[in-house]
């Protein structure tokens, strides 16, 4: 049923209407307004630990089917079988009265985080469970993002006589061949622009690049600009660190960082985080994309344990600082 609802990034009213109403019947719910559209907020008893994933995907509907093994169309992998996945989890979990834990599904995440950005003033939680198609590996951190814009000036001439203008591309291109990438750093030149028509020298050229980094982004800006390049930032998130290894280990659960970005960029300045769910990332942003039917059992199943596991442990804390 999710997958059936189109929900590109802007248009999610209708699949948040659905899942609110579903969630009406177990849960305290709160809607948060983001534009036209609004981020879910689900909760039992005081919310310490969140199941959290985002209810957008990206653009162009894929045809909808399912056969034996498998469910296909445009949002099964990233995130429908998470949203699932977590919801059922949550609701098995209220019907044995375990308690003090949400859930939230936020906006935006495909485009530019106007919904976690949001959704980080709805809770304050210890423990934050990110759904994402990691096929059940768990991600304790991931690269940061540092996009640039590098700007080229030249002088206009006609086609013809070359030699009486400057051209920003040539520039451009050279800037380019010079550009040194800083170690545990990955570049992709992603966009160029520049001239009007190829009868004239150009006056101006851009190239937008972007850096998948493994070190503070400060570092690569400072690198960069040792290397007499001149450049703006267009955005910069920094990456995100492993962080409480101790409750990954004992999850007993295979660990990754990954080059790709996530929530957890926001969740880990407020809490323990990590990235957990079902389906293959390889198959997200495709034109087949698929989630395997028996992983969605398995990350219901899964969500369940870890949230059961999180708050023994507290327990277990708590009973430790009551002795010592």
């Amino acid at each position: 049923n999710l997958v059936k609802i189109p929900s590109c990034s802007g248009s999610e009213g209708e699949i948040g209407g659905y899942i609110a109403r579903r969630l009406k019947k177990n849960f305290k719910v709160q809607l948060q307004k983001v534009g036209n559209r609004f981020n879910i907020f689900a909760y039992i008893g005081n919310p310490k630990i969140i199941l959290t994933s985002h209810l957008d995907t990206i653009p162009k509907q894929l045809e909808i089917k399912e056969d034996k093994d498998y469910i296909y169309g445009r949002g099964a992998c990233d995130a429908k079988a998470s949203l699932a996945s977590m919801i059922c989890a949550a609701e098995e979990l209220a019907k044995i009265g375990i308690s003090d834990f949400g859930l939230l599904f936020d906006v935006s995440e495909e485009t530019d985080f106007s919904g976690i950005k949001k959704a980080l003033d709805l809770v304050n939680p210890d423990f934050v469970i990110v759904g994402e198609p990691t096929n059940f590996k768990t991600v304790i951190g991931q690269k940061g993002l540092l996009g640039i814009k590098i700007k080229c000036y030249g002088k206009s001439a006609p086609g013809s006589t070359p030699e009486k203008g400057d051209s920003a591309i040539i520039k451009l291109i050279r800037i380019l061949n010079l550009l040194q990438t800083p170690e545990k750093t990955s570049m992709n030149i992603g966009k160029i622009s520049g001239g009007s028509a190829a009868n004239v020298v150009p006056d101006y050229a851009e190239a937008i690049v972007e850096f998948r980094t493994l070190r503070k982004n400060n570092e690569v800006v400072e690198i960069l600009r040792k290397q007499g390049i001149e450049f703006e930032i267009v955005y910069n998130f920094d990456p995100v660190f492993p962080n409480n290894l101790n409750l990954i280990k004992n999850l007993k659960s295979e660990t990754e960082i990954v080059p790709y970005f996530t929530e957890m960029y926001f969740w880990a300045k407020k809490a323990s985080t990590f990235v957990f769910g079902p389906g293959e990332y390889e198959y997200a942003h495709s034109d087949n994309e698929r989630i395997r039917k028996e992983d969605l059992e398995k990350a219901a199943l899964k969500y369940m344990k870890i949230i059961t596991y999180i708050k023994k442990e507290n327990l277990i804390k708590s009973r430790k600082e009551v002795e010592d």
